[in-house]
């Protein structure tokens, strides 16, 4: 899927599994002329520890004068049917519509190769 973005400033959108957890999230910035175009193509599955995961894109946060499309389409339409393919609940269907997503939770991500810590982990 190609995301297009119009304009300068700050574009968050968020991926989310059938059950609305926010798996991956991309902040893409455009600086320059307003009639800069930025284009990003974005694979709609990601790969987890329990295999390969299909997502759908949710526009969180867009800046005022920037104009997003999703697949040439408006974002809220296409994150609408993209749910709805990938069997969202319709409450999560309603949400990701909205542009809302959970945050994704710093606690438990993990970088390859690198042990787990709690917070009371001693650091070396």
């Amino acid at each position: 899927m190609e995301i297009v973005i119009k304009g300068s400033g700050e574009t968050v959108v968020r991926f989310i599994d059938r059950k609305g957890k926010t798996l991956l999230q991309e902040s893409i910035r455009v600086f320059g002329s307003e009639k800069m175009e930025a284009k990003r193509d974005i694979d709609l599955s990601v790969e987890t520890l329990a295999g390969e995961v299909r997502v759908s894109p949710v526009l969180v946060r867009q800046s005022e004068k920037q104009q997003v499309t999703f697949g040439g389409e408006k974002p809220s339409a296409y994150t609408k049917k993209r749910c709805q393919e990938i069997g969202c609940t319709q409450s999560v269907v309603e949400d990701a519509e909205r542009g809302c997503a959970q945050s994704l939770q710093a606690d438990v991500i993990r970088l390859p190769n690198t042990p787990i810590r709690g917070k009371d982990s001693p650091r070396t």
